[in-house]
């Protein structure tokens, strides 16, 4: 019989797309398949031509490019020595994950399958574009086709005669875990799980000033946070990556919870994680016995809405009928809106779903802890700074607001930034912007930034301002917020440029007048200065903030205002008009 082999690989970003191959593997155990699942970059790309069966699961980040760990397997499969017959006994599928705002929606994940073809490989189905815009999320897209794959797979692989597909996975979790010791164990707080962690242009930096911006009775915190400045070099619109931790709150809810339903695990109990096998290898920063207490404030995101996956882990040993019922209907694809009314519309969070379902959480062990928490993702934010300025800043809106539920939705990573004090360190690295300059600087640019979406154009200016030609083409700036007196980040800076001249700036003060002003009115009033920049002297749009309304009207207004639909989409292709954005 032919080996039942199936090798998943995945380019992640935010650790999303390493989630669902980590499911696809999950299900293989289903129907007897064996295969490691990795990071394209860690896998040796010239075995491919060996392989029967691959699945490739990759994100796309910002402008159309491929996440950081994907890297290297992409450049080698670009190759132009490659034979075209390469792959001709490889078997593919490629699953990916965009969204559908971004002009390059799931660019990735179509050059990868296009590649594929190009290389000989044979397609098991049509590529799979998740769209993070669904309102069932990538699970709208991502359930139908996993059920598509195996059926494809049982096609062409079918299992021998005798054999079954199993009704669930032998492969309930990734890993072992042993508690090794229980209660009064040595403190806990000099523990650094990512210490060890080396990431390219990383490092550690201490607080300077982490001031508010906006005034205090307005209702939005906005910070602005400074950083020593380090070795490590940025230029105009990159990006900072953070670590953010679990609140003290979040920390004693769930220890709380473990007390409540006599889990027997506290702060102190220390665990060790074991691999079951070569598949699926434990990640560095487990792989010593850790107090939970750790676990909980550096690696699982307690705030984190729970996908299906959690509730079938919830399912599993559910001893009361009515909650092992609803979870149940959860976890299933035809469950999925049921789930998104009671999950996602309102935010709710693990935690919360851990005291909706006691009976189900009474019955936890601590290797269902890692399949239910996942794993707290790294942020990033525009550096609002230049280099020359000396100082490494980012600006910072507090997330915070209302759902039906009682309990205000706060956001993880901001409200860790809000705690911040001068002193505090704190581990960060830099990523290339997703916005690609001119290199030519007599090119005008026209930026847009409503909000904190200022907060890389700040750093652009600042460049600008520190060169010895600032002003060498023409710099326009379109800023919107609330009130030119509650929320005008950066006021000082942007009044100074626009004294000196090399800053033409518009300002929409949403609020300060009885009709709502936004940037996109101002741009349309614009017409005559845009069609000069943007087509005369061939500039370039960037805009920068949230990913909801915004970046669609300010299109539109764009068009409107150089009255050539046409042209924009051109700017699009050319990457003259780049977008870089946010839920």
């Amino acid at each position: 019989m032919m080996e039942r082999k199936l090798t998943i690989l995945y380019g992640s970003q935010s650790g999303t797309a390493q989630d669902l191959a980590e499911q696809i593997w999950r299900e293989s155990k289903m129907y007897f398949f064996r295969g490691n699942v990795l990071p394209m970059d860690e896998y040796d790309v010239s075995e491919m031509i060996s392989e029967r069966f691959v699945v490739c699961v990759c994100s796309t980040y910002g402008q159309g490019e491929e996440p950081d760990n994907m890297k290297r397997f992409w450049k080698f499969l670009l190759r132009k020595s490659l034979p075209t017959d390469s792959l001709r006994q490889v078997h593919f599928a490629v699953l990916g994950l965009g969204d559908s705002r971004y002009p390059k929606f799931n660019y990735v994940a179509k050059k990868l399958h296009k590649r594929l073809l190009q290389l000989g490989g044979v397609a098991l189905l049509p590529v799979g574009l998740c769209d993070d815009q669904h309102d069932l999320g990538y699970g709208a897209v991502f359930l139908p086709w996993i059920n598509q794959l195996w059926n494809q797979l049982g096609r062409i692989a079918p299992l021998p005669a005798g054999q079954y597909k199993l009704p669930e996975s032998p492969r309930e979790f990734r890993w072992n875990v042993n508690i090794v010791k229980d209660g009064n164990s040595t403190t806990t707080a000099a523990i650094d799980l990512y210490a060890d962690v080396k990431m390219p242009n990383g490092f550690q930096t201490m607080v300077v000033e982490n001031r508010r911006t906006t005034t205090p009775d307005h209702f939005q915190d906005v910070r602005m946070i400074t950083f020593e400045k380090k070795a490590v070099p940025w230029c105009p619109g990159d990006v900072l990556y953070v670590r953010p931790q679990s609140s003290d709150e979040s920390l004693d809810q769930l220890f709380e919870i473990f007390h409540q339903h006599e889990l027997n695990l506290t702060r102190e109990t220390v665990v060790e994680v074991k691999a079951i096998d070569s598949e699926m290898p434990v990640p560095s920063i487990l792989q010593k016995p850790l107090p939970l207490v750790a676990i909980a404030q550096q690696y699982w995101d307690l705030t984190a809405i729970p996908r299906a996956r959690a509730f079938a882990v919830l399912a599993k040993n559910c001893t009361n009928e009515l909650e092992r019922e609803k979870l149940i209907e959860f976890s299933q694809y035809e469950g999925q809106e049921e789930l998104f009314s009671y999950a996602n519309r309102p935010r709710r969070t693990i935690l919360e779903v851990l005291q909706d379902f006691p009976h189900a959480t009474k019955s936890l062990t601590p290797e269902a802890l890692f399949e239910l928490f996942q794993p707290m993702k790294p942020r990033a934010f525009s550096i609002a700074s230049a280099v020359e300025s000396g100082k490494l800043q980012i600006l910072v809106a507090v997330i915070e607001y209302r759902t039906k539920l009682s309990v205000p939705r706060r956001g993880l990573c901001s409200h860790w930034l809000k705690r911040l004090v001068p002193g505090d360190m704190i581990n960060a690295w830099v990523r290339k912007s997703t916005f690609q300059l001119p290199t030519d600087n007599k090119i005008p640019l026209v930026m847009i930034g409503p909000g904190t979406g200022l907060a890389p154009f700040r750093g652009i200016l600042q460049e600008r301002e520190f060169s010895e030609n600032p002003t060498s083409a023409p710099l326009v700036l379109f800023f919107g917020c609330r009130s030119s007196t509650a929320d005008f980040h950066c006021e000082k800076d942007l009044k100074r440029m626009v004294q000196s001249g090399m800053l033409q700036l518009f300002c929409a003060f949403s609020r300060d007048q009885p009709d709502k002003v936004y940037v996109q009115h101002l741009i349309r009033k614009e017409g005559v200065l845009l069609k000069k920049l943007l087509v005369e002297n061939g500039g370039y749009v960037l805009l920068s903030g949230s990913s909801k309304n915004m970046p669609q009207a300010v299109k539109e207004a764009l068009i409107e205002a150089i009255g050539d639909e046409q042209y924009i989409e051109e700017m699009i292709k050319a990457n003259r008009y780049q977008e870089e954005t946010w839920a």
